[in-house]
Order: C-alpha cells, then sequence, then structure tokens
C-alpha cells in the first residue's frame, strides 16, 4: 500500500470559538517497509524488590524520560528506576496518614518536574516532593467542581495533567446514560470547564450489564485521556477516532482517519443487558471479534505518534484467546496518518509501551523481575 487516503478533519470548536474544517493528504505509507527487532532487558533492583503484582500500575514516566517512577502501595515506597542504567538507583518512603499521608489521594501518579509527584483520586489531588512532604492539596467533589447542575455524570476518572499550563484534564462519566465530558481544571485560577465529547457515545453501545442478585455488574469500553506536548488527547477503544483539545487556543477538534488494514471502528450490534454470565461471554466474543484501538504513544525523536490496534484470533478451544493480529499506525506531530502496517510476527500488543531514544520499550515480567522488550524499528 504506498497511498494513503485523503485524511478528514471534523473541527468542533468549544464555546468560545467558531467552526472550520480541514483536509490533509499524504502520498506515502512511511510504515510499507517497516522491519524491526527486539531485546529484552531486566532491571536490576539490587536488594530490594520491585513489586510486579499489578504490573506497571501506579507509575509514571519523568519529564526528561530517564527514569520511571513506580509507587508501592503496600510498602509505601517511591521506586526510583533509571532507564539508562536499568537500575533500581533509589527508594524513597511515604505516609499512609497523618498530614504528609498518600492515602487519601489514591495511588494514579503524575511525574512532574524538580522531582514533584501528583498523587490523585477520585477527589482528591496532592502534590508531593520525592521525599515524601505535601505542598498542594486540591480537595474537591463532582458536584463542587461543576458547580451542581453541571454534573451529567456519576464519576471523574482519567486524570491527566499539563504541568506548563497547571491544567488538570478529568472524564466526567455515567454509569446508565452516555454522558462521556472532558472536565477541565485550572490549578492556578481555581475554576472549571466542561467540554461535551459526544464522539465517545459509541462506546456506551458496547456495555454489557448483568443484574447479579440486584447489584449491576458492566463490563464497559476504555475512554482514554492523555496530554502530550501542550495538548490534551481523548481516545477510545471501539473508534479510531481522536479527540484533539488546544488549551491555547480553547479549540477541541474530533480527528477520523482513512484506515486501509482495519475498520475504523467497531460495527456489530451487541446485547446489553444480560441475565447470565454465559449470556456475558458471548456478548463479550462479539466486541472482541472486532478492531481494538489503543491510546496514542508520542515519539520525541521522530516527533511522530505511533498507535497499536488489534483484533482478536478466534481460539479453538474452550480457553480464550491470547493472540491477536496486531497493527501499528503512524501519525505525523498533526495527527495526519502516514503510515499502516500488520506486524506480522507479533500476537499482542504491547504493554505499557512508551517511546525512549527513538525506540519502542514494552513492560515484560521476567520470572517476577521488571523487565522491557525493547523494539527497534527500521523504515
Amino acid at each position: 500500500m504506498k497511498k494513503l487516503l485523503t485524511i478528514s478533519l471534523l473541527v468542533l470548536l468549544s464555546a468560545c470559538g467558531g467552526k472550520e474544517s480541514e483536509t490533509t493528504s499524504r502520498s506515502e505509507n512511511i510504515l510499507e517497509n517497516l522491519t524491526y527487532s527486539v531485546d529484552t532487558v531486566v532491571v536490576d533492583p539490587g536488594e530490594e524488590i520491585i513489586n510486579l503484582k499489578y504490573g506497571l500500575s501506579s507509575s509514571s514516566m519523568s519529564p526528561d524520560q530517564q527514569k520511571l517512577y513506580k509507587f508501592d502501595g503496600n510498602t509505601m515506597q517511591l521506586q526510583e528506576i533509571n532507564l539508562d542504567k536499568l537500575a533500581l538507583t533509589a527508594s524513597f518512603p511515604f505516609e499512609k496518614e497523618g498530614p504528609n499521608g498518600v492515602g487519601p489521594f489514591g495511588n494514579t501518579l503524575t511525574s512532574l518536574r524538580d522531582e514533584l509527584f501528583l498523587f490523585s483520586g477520585h477527589n482528591r489531588i496532592g502534590k508531593f516532593s520525592k521525599t515524601g512532604e505535601l505542598s498542594q492539596d486540591f480537595d474537591y467533589t463532582i458536584d463542587e467542581l461543576l458547580e451542581g447542575e453541571k454534573a451529567k455524570g456519576h464519576m471523574l476518572s482519567q486524570f491527566a495533567y499539563l504541568e506548563g499550563n497547571q491544567l488538570g484534564f478529568f472524564l466526567e462519566t455515567n454509569f446508565f446514560d452516555p454522558v462521556f465530558n472532558l472536565v477541565l481544571v485550572n490549578f492556578e485560577e481555581e475554576n472549571s470547564k466542561v467540554i461535551d465529547l459526544p464522539e465517545m457515545d459509541i462506546t456506551h453501545d458496547y456495555r454489557v450489564v448483568t443484574d447479579d442478585n440486584g447489584y449491576k455488574v458492566s463490563i464497559t469500553q476504555e475512554v482514554n485521556v492523555q496530554t502530550i506536548n501542550s495538548k490534551a488527547y481523548v481516545s477510545n477503544t471501539v473508534s479510531s477516532g481522536i479527540y484533539r483539545y488546544d488549551p491555547e487556543l480553547d479549540t477541541l477538534q474530533y480527528i477520523t482517519f482513512p484506515l486501509t488494514l482495519t475498520a475504523t471502528q467497531k460495527t456489530r450490534k451487541i446485547k446489553n443487558e444480560v441475565s447470565s454470565a454465559e449470556e456475558r461471554k458471548e456478548q463479550t466474543a462479539l466486541i472482541n471479534s472486532e478492531v481494538r484501538f489503543n491510546e496514542l504513544l508520542w515519539d520525541d525523536k521522530s516527533n511522530q505518534f505511533f498507535r497499536f490496534s488489534s483484533i482478536l484470533i478466534p481460539s479453538n478451544s474452550e480457553e480464550p484467546s491470547k493472540k491477536s493480529e496486531v497493527f501499528l499506525s503512524a501519525f505525523d506531530s498533526q495527527l495526519n496518518l502516514i503510515g499502516e502496517k500488520k506486524l506480522e510476527e507479533l500476537f499482542t500488543v504491547p504493554e505499557n509501551a512508551f517511546f525512549k531514544d527513538g525506540k519502542l520499550y514494552s513492560y515484560v515480567n521476567v520470572g517476577d523481575e521488571l523487565g522491557f522488550a525493547v523494539f527497534t524499528f527500521n523504515f
């Protein structure tokens, strides 16, 4: 495939702006001749233990991409992993309770400049030094943050942060209704703004709800909020389109892509309300039989975005399939699609992936030791 179709860009501006549209095109597929090699490396923990029970949950890359910080909620240690040395180089004790306790803030970790860290949860955000001292406490409820009548959802999740602007972003959702809003919080001015995300409503069509003795148990599709460089991005696993919010211009754009190797979204109709585990399994299998889209990855070295997508390969046994067809898409810095490739020798999407020095790192558990599969791409 040497040509990619024209990309269409639907621009939806937020309350202060107007409307515009943009069309760009590319005639080259930069991934057409892509080859890659993979090396597995293991982090030296020294005399300590890196707890991998939950993988790389509660972890965050440093802004300079030189270190990975991982918080262990069992030991209350913030572990510093030097990615150049591939070694655990320091551990910092934190308190769970008390004036500097991280317990009330949740375990979502964001690494900032000057060795500062945000711990965020459903209704509280704290800024800490790596020595465990609390310097800023932002306490909120959804009604307070959204001034009561503006709150349409039941919860806030997916916190992401733009340090340069001191802006935080939450995803507001509702269990019963297709409510997807981007909630922007200005920590410096202490105000907030709600931005509707109607293109995310499609994920509500792929929820599976079971009534378990009066309790609603729901399987939902992911909606992800990311901050990359100076903008916020919202994507989901059901469709390929991505929202891009620019706080400097106060503009929200919904970008679609002319994919040719996969469908651009799931299309099968499923049954949302089920009454048994067997029905839930059947509907989940239908969802998984179609393409799934991952969130964006940014490579500083090439100034390009990359994104994995996958289609589950049906199992020939009663055991659920663990293999997928894996695809890689490439985009320029403006999110124009510039390449697509099926990765024939890869059967799982790289986990907790990130780019460093032009190489893709993916978390792997190597005999209960922290490891990375390091992909070197040759275009």
